[in-house]
């Protein structure tokens, strides 16, 4: 990767308008022609060209590849390369405009054709001055095109006195600097308009609202890549929940979407999760069981606490190694570019046109139900945790169905924080469980080296009174949840 300050202008050409002679300013060189195909992206609001940052990747021209350009002073801006070999924004370029993005996804947001008249401004010594460039410019946005025509004057060993004597010559003909100050500012105008008026509020669209919660998501899931393959902290498990909220809203609200439409895509968001879940499950149970340990004797505790740093580490470690090389896939690269193209292209249904309070709220509904029918199989047996397992499975669903509809519906933020006090007492079940597990086979292994399995009955015994403490919470939460 590397960067370079580029000044330069652009000027409004009219149909059939061409760049006068500069042969009394410098020495006209030779003339090249390159078509230029720039895919460029931005966050669903375009933030990033309102704030005049720009990232594309174009093929055809003499620095094919990822580009990003930021201001830097009147005429100037800094342009960052990266090879054009990635599917998807290199990191390194997003972690430049981290600041501007916020944790918005970037998507593709329009593609721009140019046919390219390019001339070198020579000096006597034969070193490059400055190119000027004539395009002729062809912009998709949304399905809407546009073509116009202008100019270009890029510094390259020449100063600003330079521009300012070929700007002179260039209004002598007639040709004045350009309204926007760059291609992809004039090609978007008219969407950023349109995306000032989509503000999620009570008046919004079913589709709106669905929308800008798997922006939400599809953002935390590009904001932590980076962190997730080093393992920073809280990088992977606020991946994973992000990955579960987008499978589960597309599930909850699949009748926003054309017929079969995003089940393939839920399907990969699961093998994501299940990516994700694996280094993230050794993490929660060695948190959970080293804590556990303070209530050992001390003679115990450190040899206890040294096995389960040893086991669950090498867990950890292993998972973690499994979930990076999942992320070095095309698999991988394919799922981003999908959850990308579903933000830019959604196949919506008719129902994403109608009010989200009339349209959602009943798919919420039915997700309640599904809890209610399964709370009430659950309690017809009380002692079996596979069921209520199943409970807290789809009491998620009904948890991230609620937090969808929080920006429309005023009585969604009550129903979030019940099933989310639901599914933190069944996931404590469920850590309990898994955590005996972990302290049996550690038992079973003391037991075989002729130690003592006194400690292991202790912890087991530990994560027995919080697996009945959390199933009794739980199941008054879920009470409550469901009225």
């Amino acid at each position: 990767m590397d960067s370079q300050f580029e000044a330069e202008r652009k000027y409004a050409l009219a149909p059939g308008q061409h760049l006068p002679s500069l042969a009394a300013l410098a020495i006209e060189g030779p003339v090249a022609q390159h078509e230029l195909v720039a895919t460029y992206y931005d966050a669903p609001d375009f933030r990033l060209t309102r704030a005049w940052q720009v990232i594309r990747h174009r093929t055809g021209g003499t620095d094919a590849g990822w580009h990003l350009k930021l201001p830097a002073g009147a005429d100037r801006r800094l342009e960052v390369h990266a090879p054009g070999g990635s599917p998807r924004v290199p990191p390194e370029l997003r972690a430049r405009v981290a600041g501007t993005l916020a944790g918005a996804p970037l998507v593709p947001v329009a593609v721009l054709r140019t046919l390219r008249r390019e001339q070198q401004l020579l000096a006597a010594d034969g070193s490059v001055l400055a190119l000027t460039c004539t395009d002729q410019v062809r912009a998709e946005v949304g399905g809407r095109l546009q073509e116009w025509r202008e100019a270009e004057v890029e510094l390259v060993a020449g100063d600003a006195a330079l521009a300012d004597l070929v700007e002179a010559a260039l209004a002598g003909a007639g040709i004045e600097r350009a309204g926007t100050g760059s291609k992809i500012a004039r090609a978007l105008a008219a969407a950023m308009a349109a995306a000032d008026e989509r503000v999620i509020g009570p008046g919004s669209t079913a589709g709106q609202v669905v929308l800008a919660y798997l922006a939400e998501q599809v953002g935390v899931l590009q904001d932590r890549e980076a962190g997730v393959l080093v393992d920073a902290p809280d990088s992977v498990h606020r991946s994973r929940v992000a990955t579960r909220r987008l499978r589960s809203a597309l599930r909850s609200y699949a009748g926003v979407f054309e017929s079969g439409a995003v089940r393939g895509l839920r399907a990969e968001l699961r093998w994501h999760a299940e990516e994700l879940g694996a280094p993230r499950d050794a993490e929660v149970l060695a948190e959970r069981l080293l804590a556990a340990t303070g209530e050992l004797p001390e003679a115990a505790r450190t040899e206890v606490a040294g096995l389960l740093r040893a086991a669950l580490g090498r867990t950890h470690a292993e998972a973690h190694a499994a979930l990076v090389a999942s992320m070095h896939t095309v698999r991988y690269d394919q799922l981003h570019l999908a959850l990308a193209r579903l933000l830019v292209a959604p196949p919506l249904a008719d129902s994403a046109g109608h009010p989200a309070r009339k349209v959602l709220r009943p798919m919420l509904e039915k997700v309640i139900g599904r809890v209610r029918r399964l709370a009430a199989h659950a309690a017809a047996r009380p002692t079996d945790l596979t069921r209520w397992h199943e409970v807290r499975k789809a009491a998620k669903a009904a948890r991230y169905g609620a937090e969808v509809l929080v920006p429309v519906l005023p009585s969604a933020e009550l129903l979030r924080s019940r099933w989310e006090a639901v599914t933190e007492a069944f996931g404590d079940v469920q850590d309990a469980v898994v955590a005996q597990q972990v302290i049996g086979e550690l038992s079973w292994q003391a037991v075989t080296e002729g130690r003592s399995r006194a400690p292991f009955d202790d912890l087991r015994h530990h994560q027995d009174r919080r697996l009945r403490d959390s199933l009794a919470r739980g199941r008054k939460a879920l009470a409550e949840a469901l009225g």
